[in-house]
């Protein structure tokens, strides 16, 4: 039996689509100038956000930065409990539990971060109001600050994840991963790669949320339960090989997290390179999505104190 991310990989060769998606990444980079100077300029502020943020994410709390652990492996035992034991969903009839948990503990904690950086992103134009009317304040810091942070909490959750991995590597075997501590180390050069891959999407749909939130406040709750949809969208608490033999691949193959999971699975999980063709394509999505989701960001940011 094929593992998911072969069975994905056998989906992702080159064709025209790529060809247009590069010719828009074209465009998309000739587009960042204005917001990346912006960023640029203003790196201390957008940094010292971050720093505040995560101070007070965990002000008052007992164990502070581990909260940022305990929550996915809290949603793992949940997802487990009601996929495996009460639903019967299983990623096959030789993967053992432990495999199965890990599996589902990469995605989690990747979704968690993005899921919860679009969700913030979506309403901080709202909730910081008082500062967007400040004519001096640098509004384009917001989306990213929010996504900088949750990607330090996803990080801190990495490190567990791979001692988890090399805990149970005598137990995981098979022909789907390939655990081997001696090869674990490198691949794990390709993780800087995907996080900041994973950053620009996420700032980018940060951007088009946050100002379309200004115009129609319904959109922090659209976007609450779409997020819920794309989640059950994105093979997390279930194997990419299931739905294809069900023949409804097609639905999930053009979703850009599930190349996204996939690559984060192949790096940390199967001490494996990722799927290239699968990262390239997701690179030139995140930045059209940039790109567009801070155009329109510009465009409209001098609406934003009259209309909040």
């Amino acid at each position: 039996m094929q593992a998911p991310s072969d069975l994905a990989a056998s989906d992702t060769s080159p064709g025209w689509t790529i060809w247009v998606l590069a010719a828009a990444a074209v465009w998309a980079a000739l587009s960042l100038k204005p917001t990346a100077r912006i960023l640029l300029e203003h790196r201390r502020l957008l940094k010292s956000f971050v720093v505040r943020d995560l101070k007070v994410r965990y002000v008052g709390s007992s164990i502070g930065f581990f909260w940022s652990v305990i929550f996915p492996f809290i949603n793992l035992v949940v997802y487990m409990f009601v996929f495996r034991l009460i639903l019967g969903v299983r990623w096959g009839g030789d993967t053992p539990p432990s495999q199965a948990a890990l599996y589902m503990l990469v995605g989690i904690l990747v979704w968690t971060a993005f899921s919860e950086t679009v969700i913030r992103a979506t309403s901080t134009l709202v909730d910081n109001a008082n500062l967007i009317k400040k004519v001096v304040f640098p509004s384009e810091v917001l989306p990213p600050f929010l996504t900088l942070s949750s990607l330090v909490n996803m990080s801190i959750g990495i490190p567990v994840v791979l001692v988890f991995l090399l805990a149970l590597s005598t137990e995981i075997e098979g022909p789907k991963f390939v655990f081997d501590a001696g090869r674990l180390g490198l691949p794990l050069v390709a993780l800087p790669l995907l996080i900041a891959l994973q950053a620009v999407f996420t700032a980018g749909l940060g951007f088009f949320f946050a100002t379309l939130n200004v115009y129609l406040r319904d959109v922090s709750q659209i976007i609450g339960v779409g997020m819920t949809v794309w989640m059950f969208g994105t093979p997390i608490f279930y194997p990419f090989e299931l739905v294809q033999q069900k023949g409804y691949g097609w639905l999930i193959d053009p979703n850009p997290m599930f190349w996204l999971v996939e690559a984060y699975r192949d790096v940390m999980l199967k001490a494996a390179w990722p799927d290239w063709m699968m990262v390239l394509r997701f690179a030139l999505v995140s930045l059209i999505v940039f790109a567009l989701g801070a155009r329109l960001f510009q465009k409209n940011r001098q609406s934003f104190p009259d209309l909040l």
